[in-house]
């Protein structure tokens, strides 16, 4: 598995920092593979030390089960499980529950670790870390934490500068979403003709009183107008609404439901096989519309959401950020025949996005490099937090860093900005017609391609042996962007570097049989292709019709 290049970025400065610091924070918006940069550490911090062991600590079963599924795939390291009735503590990366070992009596049978690798770390200021944290070091001193989060800003105001002293390295969701890795969200603010009543409303512990929220948003002439909004603006779209409370929740589904869309409400109190057959049946499409209220911010990733309604008072940028999130997850076609998705739209009907900017704003049209000899770091003159040199604000106190005129600016209207894959990729992309409109790029392991059907772009992989999988379908840089992660999932970099060589190559005599008994180039071969080019033609000819089959059986699809 090859990392892509802010992964190998992030993993060096976690390196870097727990070396230099004993501690680390990363933070990195949803879809950027934290798992995998947690693998890529603990692989290499482990590589060459037979008798240390890692910690893994996460909050809910769920994400004991993934990330012990991820983490063991990228490092192909022993595993085992500490929660409940499991007490495992044999294998060189322990996965364990924070509810189990935050009873003292689990903690005495701790074993000693080398690394401490908290998922979700914006939970570590809680007792129950601490005191987890607090029994690690007291069985190692010299114990390495690594912590992971997209939104480490806390609503409660407490800081992470007790567990943390510096962030490693922070990325900007707007990064990913100008790389392809997350759809972009194209925000509407709607005016309900209550601002000015919103704007009134008093905080309680860090946050707006939501009850106070509830009293001027919750009305049945308020809900039916956010219905008609939404039906003249994502109609056709699987849709989540965040609300005030539960009873707003309620009330807004309810209004849903009498304008004749399916809609459910979501809750906190819900048992878990409940919660979870609902969103299996809003995967399938049997529910369109669900309410919430604030539940469905963390460990819920639902890619055929399309739409984002934001229908109570958000404070903190932490939280919208994490609510948007929920609707910008690529979808994978293979799993969800029929649904397109290159865009999420979000409705915005409490101010949030007037408070905090919309996430279209979140594209940097320019690099914060140090110069040549300029530490790559800089202190908070608040909290005195080290950070990177490019940090906007800190993940700690919120300390907001002024910008001079010649730094790097933010997008200030919705101008989307398409980073070059083909340059970042490991990979070489062959273009197959010389008009951009099908490319191709093969390894050892397999084969992707992106290919234009008039109107969309699609993403086709091979393993090899195997049959064509579909990856994405969307813009040109999103279907680049599905086709580069198969191919860095399906194969090493010592590969991709070795097929990067065959470029220099010329095609070999039976390449140019091949290609010739193929039909390619009826008019006569091309003698001048390389080795790596022939090799893409070869792979496209032998799958013409099939690559054919399902890109214009999905164009036909997605027309109707």
């Amino acid at each position: 598995m090859i990392p892509r290049d802010y992964q190998r970025a992030a993993v060096d400065a976690a390196r870097d920092r727990t070396a230099a610091h004993g501690n680390t924070m990363l933070v990195l918006p949803t879809g950027a593979g934290k798992t995998a940069i947690a693998g890529f550490y603990i692989g290499e911090e482990l590589e060459n030390r037979r008798h240390d062991r890692v910690l893994v600590l996460q909050h809910t079963d769920e994400l004991i089960d993934q990330n012990r599924t991820s983490i063991g795939a990228v490092t192909g390291m022993a595993t085992s499980v500490v929660k409940a009735e499991q007490d495992d503590w044999g294998g060189r990366i322990v996965f364990g529950s924070v509810q189990t070992l935050a009873r003292a009596t689990r903690r005495e049978r701790m074993a000693p670790v080398s690394h401490l690798v908290i998922d979700e770390c914006h939970r570590s200021a809680a007792q129950s870390y601490q005191s987890i944290i607090d029994a690690s070091r007291a069985l190692n001193p010299e114990i390495k934490l690594l912590g992971l989060s997209a939104t480490p800003g806390r609503g409660d105001g407490r800081s992470l500068r007790r567990t943390f002293s510096n962030v490693g390295y922070h990325l900007k969701i707007g990064t990913l979403i100008g790389r392809g890795l997350l759809v972009p969200p194209r925000t509407y603010t709607i005016d309900l003709g209550v601002e000015d009543e919103l704007a009134e409303l008093g905080a309680t512990a860090g946050d707006v009183d939501m009850r106070a929220a509830d009293k001027v948003l919750n009305r049945s002439v308020l809900n039916e107008a956010v219905v008609e909004h939404w039906q003249a603006k994502a109609a056709d779209r699987r849709s989540i609404f965040f609300c005030a409370t539960v009873d707003h929740a309620d009330a807004v589904a309810e209004a849903f439901r009498a304008a004749g869309v399916t809609a459910e409400t979501i809750s906190g109190d819900m048992p878990s096989r409940v919660r979870a057959d609902l969103i299996a049946r809003f995967d399938r499409g049997g529910v369109q519309v669900l309410t919430n209220c604030m539940v469905l911010t963390e460990g819920f990733d639902s890619q055929p959401v399309g739409c984002i309604g934001i229908l109570r008072p958000m404070l903190h940028k932490g939280t919208f950020i994490q609510a948007v999130g929920r609707g910008l997850r690529r979808v994978d076609p293979a799993r969800f025949p029929g649904v397109v998705k290159t865009d999420c739209i979000v409705l915005d009907f409490a101010g949030a996005a007037l408070r905090h900017g919309s996430l279209e704003q979140e594209i940097n049209l320019d690099e914060d490099d140090p110069e040549p000899g300029q530490a790559p770091w800089k202190l908070c003159p608040t909290c005195e937090a080290e950070l990177p040199l490019g940090a906007s604000i800190c993940d700690f106190c919120g300390h907001v860093f002024t910008r001079e005129r010649g730094e790097a600016r933010l997008l200030t209207a919705f101008d989307m900005m398409e980073i070059d894959l083909l340059e970042r990729s490991p990979f070489a992309w062959c273009d197959l017609h010389g008009d951009g409109q099908a490319m191709m790029a093969s390894g050892f392991n397999g084969w992707a391609g992106v290919f234009h059907d008039g109107t969309l772009w699609h993403a086709l992989g091979q393993p090899k042996g195997r049959a064509i999988r579909p990856l994405a379908i969307g813009t040109r840089v999103q279907a680049l962007a599905a086709a580069d992660d198969f191919l860095r999932a399906t194969e090493t970099g010592s590969a991709s570097i070795k097929s990067r060589r065959w470029l220099n190559d010329p095609a070999t005599m039976k390449q140019m049989d091949l290609l010739q008994r193929a039909g390619h180039e009826a008019n006569g071969l091309d003698f001048s292709l390389s080795k790596y080019a022939a090799n893409c033609h070869l792979n496209f000819r032998w799958n013409r019709g099939a690559i054919t089959s399902v890109v214009l059986g999905r164009a036909e699809r997605s027309a109707a």
